[in-house]
C-alpha cells in the first residue's frame, strides 16, 4: 500500500481491522466451490478504499459505531461483486497481480459467486435499518449497471465526447464512491441534508480516480498497477488520453491513427501511446485529475476539523495521483 495512504487510514486502523473481520465472515462461502472463491477473494485484497471511506466520513461526523462497519462491508461486498462481473465482461485473467476467479474456475462461477455477493451485501444493508442508506446504495448499484451498459454501448466508438465519457465514469466508478460517503454520513447523521456534501465529495474523488485508472492503462508499470497496459484499447474502451489526443489531432495525423486504434494489436501500442503523448492527451487527463481533486476538497468546507477530515484530504490527494 502506498505510505500515503496508509499513514491516512491510521485514524481508522482499530475500525478496518474490524471491518476485515466482518468482511470476512460476510463473503465465506457454505459450500466447497462458494467457500474456496471466498478465500481466493479474500487473498486479493485491494486498498481498500470504499470501506475507508465509509468509516472516516462517519467518523468525520460522530464517534465510532458498528453500524459503520456492517455499512463499509455491504460496500465493499458491492465493489467485489463488480470486479467479478467486470472480468468476465473483459475478459481478464488477472486481478490484483494474481489469477482472475473466471480464469482460475469458469465464467459461470464468477458471475455466480457475483451475484451471491450482491445478494449479501443487500442483506447486510436491511439489517441496518436506515431507509436512506438503503435507498442510496440501491441508487448507486441501479447507475453501475447502467454505466457499464453504456460503455458496453459505445464500445469501439472512437468518435466518443468527453461528456459522454464523463457519464460513463460518473455512474459506472464514481457512484459507488459517493455511495460510500454516504453510507458513513448517514450512520452518523441519517436526517441531515448535509448528506449531499458527502456524496458529490465522493462522486468527484471517484472521477478522479477513475481517470488516473485509465491513464495508468497506458502509463502503468505493470508490476505496481498488476495488469499489463493496453487492456482498455485491447477490450474497446476509448477513454479520455485517447479522446483528447483524437481531437487536438490534425486531419490527416488522427485518419492514420484511426485506423491504429480501429484494427488494434499489441504491435501499435507503442504507437499510440507516442500519439497520444505528442498530442497531450496525458498531460490532459492529469490536468483534469487534479482539478477534480480540487473540486472534491472543496466538498469538505465547513466539515468540523479533525483527524478523519485530514484524512479524507490525503485520500482524494492519493486518488489523483497515484502510480498503481
Amino acid at each position: 500500500m502506498d505510505a500515503r495512504l496508509k499513514e491516512s487510514l491510521m485514524p481508522v486502523r482499530d475500525s478496518l481491522a474490524e471491518f476485515e473481520v466482518a468482511f470476512g465472515n460476510s463473503i465465506a462461502g457454505n459450500s466447497g466451490l462458494s467457500g474456496a472463491i471466498a478465500d481466493h477473494l479474500v487473498a486479493l485484497r485491494g486498498k481498500r478504499l470504499r470501506p475507508a471511506l465509509v468509516l472516516l466520513s462517519h467518523r468525520s461526523q460522530s464517534s465510532e459505531g458498528p453500524a459503520a462497519i456492517k455499512a463499509a462491508v455491504a460496500i465493499e461486498l458491492i465493489h467485489t461483486a463488480t470486479l467479478l462481473h467486470d472480468d468476465v465482461i473483459d475478459a481478464s485473467d488477472q486481478r490484483r497481480g494474481r489469477i482472475s476467479v473466471n480464469a482460475r474456475w469458469n465464467n459461470l462461477a464468477a458471475v455466480l459467486m457475483g451475484d451471491h455477493l450482491f445478494a449479501r451485501a443487500f442483506g447486510v444493508l436491511v439489517q441496518l435499518k436506515n431507509h436512506r442508506l438503503l435507498e442510496a446504495v440501491s441508487q448507486a448499484a441501479k447507475r453501475m449497471a447502467v454505466g457499464e451498459l453504456l460503455q458496453l454501448q459505445q464500445s469501439k466508438n472512437f468518435e466518443l465526447e468527453e461528456s459522454e465519457y464523463s457519464e460513463i465514469i460518473a455512474d459506472k466508478t464514481a457512484s459507488l464512491f459517493g455511495a460510500a460517503c454516504q453510507a458513513g454520513f448517514l450512520e452518523a447523521r441519517p436526517d441531515s441534508p448535509d448528506v449531499v456534501k458527502y456524496q458529490r465529495f465522493g462522486e468527484t474523488l471517484g472521477m478522479s480516480f477513475q481517470i488516473v485508472d485509465d491513464l495508468l492503462d497506458y502509463t502503468g508499470d505493470a508490476n505496481r498497477t498488476g495488469k499489463a497496459r493496453g487492456n482498455d484499447i485491447r477490450e474497446g474502451k476509448v477513454t479520455l488520453p485517447l479522446i483528447r489526443a483524437l481531437q487536438t489531432a490534425g486531419p490527416a495525423v488522427r485518419r492514420e491513427m484511426l485506423k491504429t486504434v480501429q484494427g488494434y494489436s499489441p504491435d501499435n501500442f507503442n504507437r499510440i501511446h507516442e500519439f497520444i503523448s505528442e498530442q497531450g492527451g496525458f498531460d490532459y487527463a492529469r490536468r483534469k485529475a487534479s482539478e477534480l481533486k480540487d473540486q472534491a476538497l472543496e466538498y469538505l468546507d465547513g466539515v468540523p476539523e479533525s483527524p478523519y477530515r485530514r484524512s479524507l484530504e490525503v485520500v482524494v490527494d492519493y486518488a489523483a495521483s497515484r502510480n498503481a
